[in-house]
């Protein structure tokens, strides 16, 4: 029989789990850094109407 190759779900190099390491690092990365611009626009925006209303 043939056995079945194992290999990363993401970049498709062969690795033992189902997605490699370099490749797992790399999604944690984008996704800390979308919440942190998320966390950037959501601390601005009521800082804006702050400001908006100061200035009326």
């Amino acid at each position: 029989m043939t056995e079945k190759k194992r290999v990363c779900m993401i970049c498709g190099k062969p690795s033992e789990v189902s997605i490699c390491d370099p490749c797992k690092a790399r999604i944690q990365g984008e996704a800390m850094d979308k919440k942190q611009k998320t966390e950037r626009e959501v601390r601005i925006g009521p800082e804006a109407e702050k400001e908006k209303k100061k200035k009326r």
